[in-house]
């Protein structure tokens, strides 16, 4: 997966888990705009590929500010737009949602709910459902570990894992994917971008993304996914 680059304007403390963490780690490349000015000047120069924006601000409008953001041929127009706000203001932002904005979180949720937003909106890839076997090596706790699992549905940018035993959210690993066909396994690096809620979703595991390939495995999955996907 290539760098997934995001801007965040005016991020609160209460997420600094987050940013610090998560936010912190391949893929991500996360920038900040503490100030309008700085936003807008990032936001024509740069690609990013989700915004977070704390809001209200009383020099920012989101209804004014999301044809800006969408406008086509803007560097980000297809990018995933998250905001925080307080919840008071909650009723007003969940009007947009689906109308250029992604996903909305309140303030007073906890680090994690943000992560599972964020999370969210990187598995937007279209995944397909299909169980490859999977052979991950991963530091648990203080020692490395070999461990041996399930997709529940896989993409060119990451996969979800049917796994009991918990990786931490952040946690990088390396992989080896066995496609069905493939004379060799499909290789390279991950990282843990989410646990499963198996009370909302119904599945226990965990979310992934691919942040490197070795060889020509990116080709071969996205081959793979193309055939199982059809036409």
């Amino acid at each position: 997966m290539n760098e997934y680059r995001i801007l965040l304007y005016r991020f609160p403390e209460r997420f600094m888990k987050v940013r610090l963490g998560l936010l912190a780690r391949p893929p991500f490349i996360a920038d900040s705009a503490p100030r309008p000015g700085e936003f807008f000047h990032r936001l024509e120069m740069a690609h990013y590929r989700m915004l977070i924006l704390t809001l209200p601000d009383p020099e920012m409008d989101l209804e004014d500010l999301l044809p800006l953001i969408r406008k086509e041929g803007a560097p980000s127009a297809r990018c995933s737009l998250i905001v925080l706000a307080a919840p008071r203001h909650l009723s007003e932002f969940r009007l947009l949602l689906g109308k250029g904005l992604n996903a909305l979180v309140s303030l007073d949720d906890p680090p994690e709910t943000l992560e599972a937003a964020i999370a969210r909106q990187v598995e937007v890839a279209p995944r397909v459902e299909v169980r490859v076997m999977v052979r991950l090596q991963a530091r648990l706790v203080h020692d490395m570990a070999t461990l041996l699992c399930q997709t529940a549905n896989l993409s060119a940018s990451g996969m979800f894992l049917e796994l009991n035993r918990k990786i931490p959210v952040g946690s990088e690993f390396v992989f080896e994917l066995a496609i069905p066909g493939a004379k060799d396994p499909v290789a390279g690096t991950g990282a843990i971008i989410r646990h499963a809620n198996p009370e909302r979703e119904g599945r226990d595991g965990m979310g992934a993304a691919f942040t490197a390939f070795r060889g020509g495995g990116e080709v071969v999955l996205k081959e793979y996914l193309q055939r199982r996907a059809g036409p």
